[in-house]
């Protein structure tokens, strides 16, 4: 079978491994006529100036050592770098090819003796190369160092990176951990390791005694769970408003099958879309009630279904997670489901380092947590029903706790309230995105709660206008009210009769 990796990009040509001879004869003339440079054996490049060929390496370092080191786990320093470290090295564990070097523009390549891929290990690419699962790249780093530039990271990198964790993910966060790599001390035979990193976590869980920390920030971390509080002050601004004024009630929609379904359908579309996993809504209706997965679009098939499912599917359904210090467990464990197929999303793990969306930054990792356990606290004073559902809904967006599916998310439990109250569920439809993130900002920016409020009460309004009983009548309503438009100029949302979408709501 032809590399189909020469095919697709021009700057890397690859003939090792590849088993199309004519196509390797093919390359090997190119470079022979002086049209393509070998930097080493079955790999080409288009680029003659050696800085250029540099950056080119860099660019597609895991398909061409991959090529030349099939079977091989990026570990140690590599590993905990998120692949090329600074200087350009990347460390392989291999369990019969190592002791050796690879040398290109940019990048060298240095293969260790170690076990081959492992429970947890990532493939890369098109998995001819591995990446070291967390737990096994903190015991590989827990090796003695050698060195500044050695192939361990060393015990202060791997204690930083714990408290990271901790804060992120608390102490089952850490408990987690240390059980996943307990299962690999035996592969690894990394007995010494282990008892190292078992050590550290004890201590920052205050279960062993003192003097194992070496960083400053270990040996201050508290049990507790810091807030932000300038967040927690715009979340009391919202909260205030939602006491304040009276929203309408707006009785569920779609009760019963198939309509359920139907409707949970076009929430995961919607939900999925916004956030640019874009289908064809005939698409994402056989993806959503047929299962069927689309074979170039695996992973983007299965947000469909992690959002369906959820939007389906009591508990997720209609309930919302507990108040308090299960708040975010809870919403971890979701996220996990809609997830699950992205594993380069971490789903079910809070985020490691900061995020943002244009300017704005969210909570910072560590106070995450905090922030949702108050957060959510502080849900308990908004009436039920719409008013707190707009309150969960912005609660999660506004911390933004995951490194992806934040929006989607906020979007379920925002339902979920609604749900659990017998409320009819929003769906947020492209041509109204804009408007909808304009209002999540102005809340954001300015303290100013009021177009969100009206902007998912009318959200809500239109929603509740279909007739979801057959799809495909459905579909065709949706279009109707120009919902899958994306210009707020050339098009104007109505109602699936034609009329005009006017807000019921009183001023908010």
């Amino acid at each position: 079978m032809a590399n189909l990796a020469t095919t697709r990009q021009d700057e890397v040509f690859i003939t090792r491994g590849n088993e199309s001879g004519a196509e390797t004869r093919a390359i090997q003339r190119r470079a022979k006529e002086g049209e393509l440079t070998r930097i080493a054996e079955g790999i080409y490049l288009r680029e003659k100036d050696p800085g250029t060929q540099k950056a080119v390496v860099r660019r597609n370092w895991f398909r061409i050592v991959g090529a030349l080191a099939p079977g091989a786990v990026v570990s140690y320093r590599s590993a905990y770098a998120g692949g090329l470290t600074k200087d350009g090295v990347v460390y392989l564990s291999h369990p019969t090819n190592f002791n050796r070097k690879i040398t290109l523009p940019g990048v060298q390549a240095v293969l260790v003796k170690g076990a081959g891929p492992l429970p947890g290990d990532m493939p890369l690419g098109d998995g001819k190369l591995y990446f070291a699962s967390r737990p096994r790249h903190l015991l590989e780093n827990l090796s003695p160092e050698r060195g500044t530039r050695g192939k361990s990271a060393g015990a202060k990198a791997i204690e930083e990176l714990l408290i990271k964790i901790l804060h992120a993910n608390g102490e089952a966060g850490l408990n987690r951990i240390r059980d996943d790599a307990r299962a690999l001390v035996e592969p690894l035979g990394f007995k010494d390791q282990f008892r190292k990193l078992d050590k550290l976590i004890g201590a920052l869980l205050a279960t062993h005694a003192d003097g194992i920390l070496k960083t400053k920030e270990g040996k201050l971390v508290a049990k507790g769970t810091p807030v932000d509080t300038e967040r927690m002050a715009r979340f009391e601004v919202l909260a205030a408003k939602l006491r304040a004024i009276v929203l309408a009630r707006r009785p569920a929609v779609a009760g019963n099958e198939p309509a359920r379904s139907h409707f949970a359908f076009l929430e995961a579309y919607f939900s999925n879309y916004m956030e640019g996993t874009e289908f064809e809504i005939e698409e994402a209706r056989d993806i959503a009630l047929e299962g069927r997965i689309i074979e170039r679009r695996p992973k983007d098939s299965h947000d469909i279904l992690g959002v369906f499912r959820l939007a389906l599917q009591s508990p997720g359904r209609d309930t919302v997670p507990p108040f308090g210090a299960d708040f975010p467990e809870e919403l971890a464990r979701r996220h996990a489901q809609m997830l699950e197929k992205r594993s380069e999303s971490s789903p079910g793990e809070f985020k490691l380092e900061p995020n943002r969306a244009g300017g704005t930054w969210f909570v910072v990792p560590h106070m995450v947590r905090g922030t949702l356990i108050e957060g959510s606290l502080l849900a308990r004073s908004i009436p039920e029903g719409l008013a707190r559902a707009i309150y969960y809904s912005f609660l999660v967006t506004e911390v933004h706790p995951f490194n992806d599916g934040n929006g989607r998310m906020s979007r379920l439990v925002m339902n979920a309230e609604l749900s659990r109250v017998g409320e009819a569920r929003i769906i947020i439809p492209t041509l109204f995105h804009e408007e909808y993130v304009d209002c999540q900002r102005q809340l954001s920016r300015q303290d100013n709660p009021s177009g969100l409020i009206r902007a998912l009460s009318l959200m809500q309004q239109w929603t509740g206008a279909f007739d979801y009983a057959d799809v495909n009548a459905l579909i065709e309503a949706v279009k109707r009210t120009s919902a899958l438009e994306r210009s707020r100029v050339q098009f104007r949302l109505t109602l699936p009769d034609g009329s005009p979408l006017v807000n019921e709501q009183a001023q908010a």
